[in-house]
């Protein structure tokens, strides 16, 4: 298993980009590839920090692609074009760099968090380059997520993002599945004492009337690692044997 930390020069940021890449070394062409998602406060490695992956992509003979967060919302700002990067500049540099599949049908992308938030939104406006989307505990409702009262994101740096009503409006996901509609397998996991939980709750029960293909796993636990870490395998079983 190769463990990778690649740093490369990007013409979206001109700047330097991080990621950590998980690689099965059995040399096989075209692996089943998960884009895996942090939070809010997460890097690149915080993933590996806490959920031996190493041993997932072994057991699932799948690539794992883990790019920095930039605290960026996975949303184009004045400050960071990220979710254009990530479509237009990254996918496609992954894919030429490692031999993973470019196969919708074995692309998968996951997130918690913000990076649950970032894959959803990724995934709906995305349908053809991903098969399946999971989101762990993810900001279902962004404008709720700023008025938390546990929100840990200051609001000055939730509004630099998203500056007016009509981007906030535009970038909720229940908007941006509305205007996409996706034709996508769609699962959502949450725990139970979570302080989103009640966003989640309501996101899933919109989805459910929107599609067939959505699945929601109620789980007990609150908005933390140990919550993600237990439930990670189930979302990798759900990936590969649903």
């Amino acid at each position: 298993m190769a463990l990778n930390n690649l740093s490369f020069r990007t013409n979206y940021l001109h700047t330097y980009f991080n990621s950590v890449v998980i690689i099965p070394d059995d040399y096989q062409p075209d692996y089943p590839v998960v884009w895996l998602l942090a939070g809010y406060t997460s890097d690149e490695t915080t993933y590996v920090r806490h959920v031996n992956l190493e041993k997932i992509a072994r057991e699932y003979k799948c690539a794992i692609i883990m790019p920095e967060t930039r605290n960026a919302f996975y949303t184009d700002s004045d400050f960071i074009p990220y979710y254009s990067f990530f479509i237009n500049e990254y996918m496609k540099r992954i894919q030429n760099i490692f031999p993973i599949s470019k196969d919708r049908e074995n692309n998968y992308i996951v997130g918690s968090s913000m990076g649950g938030y970032g894959a959803l939104k990724i995934a709906f406006k995305n349908s053809t380059l991903f098969s399946k989307v999971v989101g762990l505990s993810p900001i279902a409702d962004i404008l709720k997520f700023r008025n938390n009262p546990k929100c840990p994101m200051p609001k000055e740096a939730f509004d630099n993002i998203f500056k007016t009503n009509n981007k906030i409006k535009e970038n909720q996901l229940i908007n941006i599945f509305d205007e996409y509609k996706p034709d996508i397998d769609i699962l959502t996991i949450c725990g139970d004492q979570d302080f989103m939980y009640e966003d989640n709750v309501e996101l899933a029960n919109f989805l459910k009337k929107k599609t067939s293909k959505y699945s929601w796993k109620e789980v007990t636990g609150d908005h933390s690692w140990e919550t993600w870490s237990s439930n990670i395998d189930y979302v990798f079983d759900w990936i590969f044997n649903k």
